[in-house]
C-alpha cells in the first residue's frame, strides 16, 4: 500500500493514527467471523463478476452471472454486492476523516497495467474460484481443501507478478542519471479540513442509508452495507494488503506481512468448525478442489501483484483514489463477466472444475482442524526458511562489502 498523505494524524484519534498490521487482521478475522454468524463470509469478486455480467446484458449480449449464488440483479439491492460497496464506502470515509483522499492518477501505461492486472483477476477468479479472500483465506478457515491448494497458485502469481513490476520499474528508472539530478525541497503537506467535513457527512450518509434499508425491509442489504464498511475501514487504516503478503514473500523474502495472515486464519478456523459442526452453513465457502485450484490461483496472483491490490485492495484503493484500481475493477468485470460465454458452463460444472471437499467428511471434526494447524505450521516453517536465507545472504554481502571497503589500495582480494 502508498504512504499516507499528512504526516501529522491527530494524535488522540483511533482513526486518524495508523493501525498495526497485526491489528488490521486480528480485525479482519473478527469482522469476518461476525459476518458468517450473520449471514455469509467475505469473498469480493464474485460479486465483481456479476457487474461484469450485468454490463454485457446492458449492452445487448443476454449474459449469466459466472457464479450462480450471485444471479444478475441491480447492485443496491443484491446484498452480496453491498458488500463491495461498503468496502469503497468505509476506505472513502476513513481517507477523507484523515484527510489522505486524492486523485492517484496514472499514464497510459499505468492504465495498461491496471487493466490488464484486472483481466487476470478476472480470469482468475473463475478458474480458481474465487478470489484470493474466498479461496484461500476463507476457504483455508471454512475447512475446504481448496484452500491451501489455491496458496500455492498465489504464490507462483505473486513471485512472476513481481518480475514483472521489477522489469517496469527498470525500465521506468533506468533511463535516469540521478546523479544531475535537482535536490528536492521538503514539502510540508497540510491536511484539507475540508475532507474531515466531507467524511463527516459520508458517514452520515451512510446511516441513513443503513436506516432506508432497514425501513424497506433489506435487514441482510443493510447489514452486509455495513459489515463491508468496517472491511474498508480496517483495510485503509492498517494497510493490511494480501498482495504485500504473497508478493513480499516471494520476491523480497520478507514474510511479516504472510504471518499475520497465518495467524489471522488460525483465529478463524475454530469459530467456524464450531459453528459448522453444529449444523450452520456446513458446506458454506467449500469449493471445488483440483488443479484449477493451481492455476487460477496463479493467474490471479499475477493480476493482483501487478494491479497493486486484490479484490478487496483494490475497492478499498478505489476509495482513496487510485486510478489504477477502478481501470482494475473494470478489467474484472469484463473477463470474469464474460466466463459463461467463453467455457459455457458457469463456475463449478463442466470439465475444468473438481467436486467441492470438506476436510470433516474425510478426517472428521478434530482432525480438519488439525490439518489446517499443520498445513499453517508448514507455511510458517517455510517462511522462516525463506527469512533465514534473505538474512544469510545479506550478511554475506554485509561482509563482502567490508573486506572490499577494507582493502588496501592496488590489492586484490578474490570474493566468492
Amino acid at each position: 500500500m502508498q504512504p499516507r498523505m499528512n504526516a501529522k494524524p491527530q494524535p488522540g484519534s483511533i482513526l486518524c493514527r495508523p493501525w498495526p498490521t497485526g491489528a488490521g487482521a486480528i480485525a479482519l478475522v473478527v469482522v469476518n467471523v461476525l459476518m458468517f454468524m450473520y449471514a455469509r463470509a467475505l469473498g469480493v469478486f464474485p460479486q465483481i463478476s456479476m457487474w461484469g455480467a450485468s454490463f454485457y446484458s446492458h449492452l445487448g449480449l443476454k449474459t449469466a452471472s459466472p457464479f450462480p449464488p450471485y444471479p444478475v440483479k441491480p447492485v443496491l439491492l443484491d446484498m452480496h454486492s453491498m458488500i463491495d460497496v461498503g468496502i469503497i464506502a468505509g476506505a472513502l470515509v476513513a481517507a477523507l476523516l484523515t484527510a489522505e483522499w486524492k486523485i492517484r492518477r496514472e499514464d497510459w501505461r499505468g492504465v495498461l497495467v491496471g487493466l490488464a492486472g484486472g483481466l487476470l483477476m478476472g480470469f482468475g477468479t473463475v478458474i480458481m474460484p474465487p478470489c484470493n479472500m474466498g479461496g484461500f483465506w476463507v476457504a483455508t478457515m471454512a475447512l475446504s481443501l481448496s484452500g491451501p491448494l489455491s496458496a500455492l497458485g498465489l504464490l507462483l502469481g505473486a513471485y512472476l507478478g513481481g518480475k514483472i513490476l521489477r522489469y517496469e520499474m527498470a525500465c521506468a528508472v533506468g533511463p535516469v542519471d540521478f546523479r544531475f539530478a535537482e535536490r528536492g525541497q521538503p514539502v510540508e503537506i497540510r491536511p484539507a479540513v475540508w475532507q474531515r467535513w466531507a467524511g463527516i457527512i459520508l458517514l452520515v450518509g451512510i446511516g441513513i442509508a443503513f436506516l432506508l434499508y432497514r425501513h424497506a425491509g433489506l435487514d441482510k442489504v443493510a447489514g452486509l452495507f455495513l459489515f463491508g464498511v468496517a472491511f474498508g475501514v480496517i483495510v485503509q487504516r492498517s494497510r493490511f494488503c494480501f498482495v504485500a503478503a504473497f508478493r513480499d514473500l516471494t520476491v523480497s523474502r520478507d514474510g511479516r506481512v504472510m504471518k499475520w495472515t497465518l495467524l489471522s486464519i488460525a483465529l478463524g478456523v475454530i469459530p467456524f468448525a464450531l459453528l459448522k459442526a453444529h449444523g450452520y452453513q456446513p458446506m458454506h465457502m467449500v469449493f471445488p478442489m483440483g488443479w484449477h485450484n493451481i492455476a487460477g490461483g496463479l493467474v490471479f496472483g499475477i493480476g493482483m501483484t501487478i494491479a497493486g491490490g486484490c479484490g478487496m485492495g483494490i475497492l478499498a484503493r478505489s476509495g482513496e483514489g487510485y486510478v489504477r484500481s477502478w481501470v482494475a475493477i473494470f478489467g474484472g468485470m469484463l473477463s470474469a463477466g464474460l466466463w459463461t460465454h467463453i467455457y459455457g458452463h458457469p463456475v463449478g460444472e463442466g470439465w475444468l472444475y473438481g467436486k467441492p471437499l470438506f476436510l470433516p467428511k474425510v478426517l472428521g471434526w478434530y482432525g480438519s482442524v488439525g490439518f489446517v494447524f499443520a498445513f499453517l505450521l508448514l507455511f510458517y516453517v517455510a517462511i522462516r526458511f525463506v527469512e533465514k536465507i534473505k538474512d544469510e545472504t545479506g550478511k554475506r554481502r554485509q561482509d563482502r562489502g567490508e573486506i572490499l571497503s577494507s582493502r588496501p589500495a592496488g590489492v586484490d582480494v578474490p570474493v566468492s
